[in-house]
């Protein structure tokens, strides 16, 4: 049988929070530090550390698509 693992917080690696949430919602929040130590987002530190504030937290989704959307915008 598969074990589910957490991650850090009260959130399961599902994405669903401790009996909240619905099933395949995001809900996991992840701190600035947290995003620059990932695996995921190696090549996007500079990025990260620009855009994202100290001592807030973001979920994945919200992370790429704050990338993306800098990656859009006009350079001056």
């Amino acid at each position: 049988m598969e074990e589910r693992k957490k991650i850090r917080g009260s959130a399961t690696a599902e994405g669903k929070e401790d009996g909240h949430g619905k099933a395949g919602e995001e809900t996991a929040r992840f701190t600035k530090g947290q995003f620059l130590e990932s695996r995921r987002f190696m090549g996007r530190r500079d990025i990260i550390n620009a855009l994202l504030e100290d001592g807030k937290e973001y979920t994945v989704s919200a992370v790429e698509e704050e990338i993306g959307n800098y990656m859009k915008g006009k350079v001056r």
